[in-house]
């Protein structure tokens, strides 16, 4: 059986809309949390609830909900099942942050833009994205940034930044934290190909034109797409490179060790699948599509990745170090989701919920403990 949210079920059953199978283990369920009631009480109900969670039953699915911690309120629909020894966290109260002398603000609009001179421009944090094109430079609501002429700009965000921009072809891409995107204003070369280097992470949404090829480069492949939507995550501190495909087809090409596309190991990505590069082969496997831009979407959202990935997370979008000090913490599976925009004594104490892993904030500094 799937597993279900346990408060779905218990609403179900006071509600008297239970189906027999659903019935009998409910039934089950609370005539173990009391044996002699005929009528449970609120508190008793909800201790059921908490024993299953705790025991991480399997029972009939009704269907999975989305929880946006962004709410400040919680519907009662907590989960954490030990299957296997991973943990999946589906949290309904709010977690009961840890004893932390200080706390660390969320990450924010963030982005310094780099002339071919060499000129620095701080973006303003008050504005959400940058609009380039061949004669000026301004922010999406209009404002004028700088009209020098320049034919290639850089646009990178720090630890803890993110950052919208619209290139001149009038494609889109969203930055995540620790990023950088490299282009040229005209942006067609190469016999006309429209070529960007990134490095980090972004969200593409590509302008259809047949006739000019549109090839984001990292430092381990070439993606090259006519028009079409996509995520990138190419991180050097991660295994892999990971390209998500939303809408249309790409082709990932691995580079060789000279930088050169090895188109014979090249594949085409579907909508809803994933290529996989930890080297000079490429594995193709179903995607998560809300899972892979969740950050752009303003969630942490994180199923079946060990607390070293997760962490890796925290640490770049509220720009602070990690020092596990215990190095089997590290290999622990969790899951789960809470909004970004949470101080991160909020992250922290969602999994602190699993009584599985303990932290402490020193400064800029997260101390992670079993």
């Amino acid at each position: 059986m799937e597993k279900l949210n346990i408060a779905d079920l218990l609403e179900k059953y006071n509600e008297g809309n239970c189906s027999p199978e659903e019935l009998a283990f409910v039934e089950n369920l609370l005539l173990e949390q009391n044996p002699t009631a005929v009528e449970l009480t609120d508190i008793e109900l909800n201790a059921a609830e908490e024993r299953s969670i705790l025991r991480g039953q399997e029972i009939p699915a009704v269907g999975a909900k989305k929880i946006n911690w962004s709410l400040g309120t919680f519907l009662i629909a907590a989960s954490i099942a030990l299957v296997c020894g991973v943990w999946t966290i589906f949290f309904a109260r709010e977690p009961t942050p840890g004893n932390y002398v200080t706390d660390i603000n969320p990450g924010g609009n963030k982005a310094l833009l780099t002339l071919e001179s060499g000129k620095k421009i701080q973006l303003s944090d008050t504005k959400t994205g940058v609009v380039i094109d061949a004669s000026k430079l301004s922010y999406n609501d209009g404002t004028l940034i700088n009209n020098e002429a320049s034919k290639t700009f850089t646009i990178s965000t720090p630890r803890g930044g993110t950052y919208q921009v619209r290139l001149p072809d009038g494609s889109m891409v969203w930055l995540n934290a620790a990023s950088s995107l490299t282009y040229r204003t005209a942006l067609k070369e190469d016999g006309g190909i429209r070529r960007v280097k990134l490095t980090g992470e972004a969200y593409f949404e590509v302008a259809k034109d047949k006739e000019h090829p549109f090839v984001v480069s990292t430092d381990k492949q070439n993606v090259t797409v006519l028009g079409t939507h996509f995520n990138i995550n190419s991180y050097t501190d991660e295994a892999s490179v990971r390209t998500t495909l939303f809408e249309g087809s790409v082709r990932v090409a691995p580079l060789s060790s000279s930088g050169n596309p090895l188109l014979e190991n090249a594949k085409i990505l579907k909508p809803g699948t994933q290529a996989i590069n930890s080297g000079n082969v490429i594995e193709i496997a179903p995607a998560d599509a809300d899972l892979a831009i969740s950050w752009k979407n303003g969630e942490f959202a994180f199923k079946n990745e060990t607390l070293e990935e997760i962490m890796k997370k925290v640490s770049r979008w509220y720009d602070v170090e990690v020092v596990f000090e215990d190095p089997k913490v590290k290999r622990k599976i969790f899951g789960g989701s809470i909004s970004k925009f949470e101080k991160v004594s909020k992250v922290l104490g969602m999994l602190e919920l699993t009584g599985d892993v303990k932290f402490k904030i020193d400064d800029k500094k997260i101390l992670v403990t079993q």
